[in-house]
């Protein structure tokens, strides 16, 4: 207890605190707040009102000192006004948000831009270099195990550091390499340097996502979320769409390699936008998890607010007993498998079952990313709506965005094992229908798992990011890999869309089993 002011009669409101004990929040009766005397009652005992409450999450977070003293001296002496003498803070810091979010997006789309090149460019290649499809699948997969390595570690490297400073140098050194990729695949011996070339690659685009996640969840208002994230996220499919199209122009008028020249030159000029305009760390160092519209919601600045220091601050066993994490490991890897192979071989699809050129091939692969990108945007608006409307509770409405996510491709899919292809006998605008059906549904995820790392725990979103989507980018690299040998024994691309769509199913049913989005408690 603060001394320096006479005591007061007190009562008590019962709150939650973050660590599941009864806490109460001592309140003078009669007398004017004195901010010295504001103390919280925690068992028996007097402790410090270091805390923050959130009222419509009902919970009580750790917090500095004097920001809890003057926060909840403002909530008891005037209520709402409370809140809205933070509102001109708040509303300061909402076009610093909204920049990051719209560069996070620029380069979300351009990382998918680097990484879709080469399912266009490998057509051409693999006649000049002569290449098999097991080949093919080597080269393509080669980018995902490097991804795979930099996940792992990037969403740590992120919480520790800065995560201005990790993107940066990821898209550095992707960029650089995309470039070098020509250069790689002339030198030949026996692949080595374009495998290499492609997994470091990999290695600079693997610290992206988990980078992003980590900012989001230190810049972005609880309210905005869902939508940012669908933005970030769906920005990558315009930029399959973008290599989609404008690779076949670039192949056709100056050479396969002209696409790796000019898309690795973009990351580049990215970072002059980046490096000025994006401060190191959000407004104050705090979360910035703030309700828009002047709700009343305080901000969340607990012991997430604090970076990790080491490896062993990191709670993971509590990582590994979570039930909640199991179930979104299960169906991110869906949706490493999934995509990655539509991404990696539809080009192949249509250029080999269906004769069409690069140019064709490339237009009916880039057409469902255009689909997904709108879905995608649109579940996050409706997401946010049905969270903050409290219509769904966030459990329930992440499930229902990841069931259409998820279980409307495996239809599509199972529908499409069922028809004949190829020119004789075939249906192309239903096949591509149903292959546009698959990816435009799964823009879904946006507001499935997409977004439920930041539910979770928003501490350690990176790293729960980074831990996820090493495990899909690891299922997607084999994937792609055994798509190239099964195709190479079978010739059967019903057997690999068949395989697929089991795999969506599956991943579903974990996440609707096991999967979660309330506030895990991984810290003591």
């Amino acid at each position: 207890m603060i001394s320096g002011c006479p005591p007061v009669t007190l009562s008590s409101v019962g709150i939650h605190c973050s660590h599941r004990v009864h806490a109460q929040l001592v309140r003078p009766h009669g007398h004017g707040v004195c901010g010295r005397h504001l103390r919280l009652r925690h068992s028996s005992k007097t402790v410090s009102p270091v805390a923050a409450v959130n009222k419509d999450e009902g919970q009580l977070t750790v917090q500095s000192p004097v920001a809890a003293l003057k926060r909840l001296q403002s909530r008891l002496r005037g209520g709402e006004n409370g809140a809205a003498e933070h509102a001109p803070a708040e509303e300061a810091a909402a076009p610093d948000y909204k920049v990051v979010v719209a560069l996070c997006a620029a380069v979300s789309l351009i990382c998918s831009i680097d990484r879709a090149s080469i399912s266009v460019a490998i057509v051409p290649m693999a006649e000049q270099y002569g290449w098999s499809d097991s080949v093919k699948g080597a080269i393509s997969s080669s980018f995902f195990l490097g991804y795979t390595i930099t996940n792992l570690i990037g969403g740590y490297v992120a919480t520790k550091y800065s995560s201005k400073v990790v993107l940066g140098g990821g898209v550095v050194l992707w960029s650089l390499f995309t470039v070098f990729t020509p250069t790689a695949a002339d030198l030949g011996l026996m692949l080595v340097p374009l495998l290499l070339s492609r997994g470091i690659m990999g290695a600079g685009e693997g610290v992206a996502f988990p980078a992003i996640s980590n900012l989001f969840s230190n810049w972005v208002p609880v309210s905005a979320k869902s939508r940012s994230l669908g933005l970030a996220y769906s920005a990558g499919q315009i930029g399959n769409i973008v290599a989609l199209i404008t690779s076949p122009l670039l192949i056709t008028n100056y050479g396969w390699k002209s696409a790796f020249w000019l898309y690795g030159t973009l990351g580049l000029t990215w970072m002059l936008a980046w490096v000025p305009l994006v401060p190191d760390q959000p407004p104050n160092k705090t979360k910035a998890a703030r309700q828009l519209g002047g709700s009343g919601n305080i901000e969340v600045s607990s012991k997430s607010e604090q970076g990790v220091n080491s490896l062993g601050d990191v709670p993971w066993r509590r990582f590994l007993n979570s039930k909640a994490l199991w179930g979104l490991v299960a169906v991110h890897c869906s949706f490493g498998v999934g995509p990655l192979v539509c991404l990696s071989w539809l080009p192949s699809y249509y250029s080999d079952e269906w004769g069409l050129d690069v140019a064709k091939s490339s237009f009916l692969s880039g057409l469902p990313w255009a689909i997904s990108f709108a879905l995608a945007n649109l579940a996050g608006f409706t997401a946010d709506n049905l969270i903050n409307k409290k219509v769904l509770s966030i459990t329930a409405t992440r499930k229902l965005m990841q069931g259409i996510a998820s279980l409307g491709p495996a239809t599509c899919l199972t529908f499409l094992t069922m028809q004949k292809s190829g020119p004789d006998g075939g249906n192309l605008m239903l096949s591509a229908a149903l292959l546009t059906g698959t990816l435009g549904l799964g823009g879904f995820q946006a507001a499935g798992y997409g977004s439920n790392h930041q539910d979770l725990s928003p501490k350690y979103s990176g790293i729960l990011f980074g831990l996820t989507n090493a495990s899909a980018s690891s299922a997607g690299a084999l994937a792609v890999f055994a798509t190239g040998v099964l195709l190479d024994k079978t010739d059967s691309w019903s057997v690999i869309f068949g395989a697929v769509a089991v795999v969506y199913a599956l991943g579903f049913a974990g996440f609707a089993l096991l999967g979660s989005g309330e506030l895990q408690y991984y810290d003591d």
